[in-house]
């Protein structure tokens, strides 16, 4: 009976010590916000131990409206060996490029089921590409739905959208060809328009 009591205090007290590391670690993670380049922006030059792509005025996922939060942004210029792309981005309309599928969710971060949606419940579509691309649409794209992680497909810019601030690609139209099943869809990078 009493070797029980022990174990149970022991235990207890390594959940607590773990409790407190935890405690601990989390806020210095969190806090790196002084690093980080103005605007949100990734830094282009110098080392890597000083980029930080957290931005004190970016608000939590828990704090912000669903239409207000942005996450920050992929890293673009990573000095780190093997980490470099596999294809570019296309940069001018009739430029292709040819990828791979990384990600297919529904706009919440779900996987995206090839049936059909439920009445009502039609959650959207995001693709992610190796090449740092992304498609995004309101609705449920079949052909996008039918395709597999790491189908390789062909990226095409068909659209750039008139009087766009500098650095900002949102609205951006892609045609995109899955070259496993053939099928083709075209849809913007982001479900707003740049200057929006």
């Amino acid at each position: 009976m009493r070797k029980q009591e022990n174990m149970r205090r022991w235990s207890r007290l390594g959940l607590l010590l773990l409790l407190a590391v935890a405690a601990c670690t989390q806020s210095a993670i969190f806090n790196s916000a002084g690093n980080s380049p103005p605007g949100n922006a990734p830094a282009s030059n110098g080392p890597v131990a000083e980029k930080s792509y957290a931005s004190s005025s970016d608000k939590s996922i828990g704090s912000a409206p669903p239409d207000q939060w942005q996450p920050p942004p992929d890293p673009v210029d990573e000095d780190l060996p093997g980490t470099e792309r596999i294809s570019v981005l296309p940069a001018k309309v009739g430029e292709c490029a040819d990828t791979t599928i990384t990600s297919i969710t529904d706009r919440y971060g779900a996987d995206l089921a090839p049936g059909p949606s439920k009445k009502g419940s039609n959650s959207g579509t995001i693709v992610r590409f190796s090449n740092s691309g992304v498609q995004v649409s309101l609705a449920k794209e079949r052909a996008i739905a039918r395709s597999q992680l790491f189908d390789k497909v062909n990226m095409c810019l068909v659209e750039i959208p008139k009087d766009c601030p500098a650095g900002d690609i949102r609205g951006r139209i892609y045609k995109t060809t899955n070259l496993r099943t053939g099928e083709s869809w075209s849809l913007a990078n982001d479900v707003r328009s740049c200057g929006a």
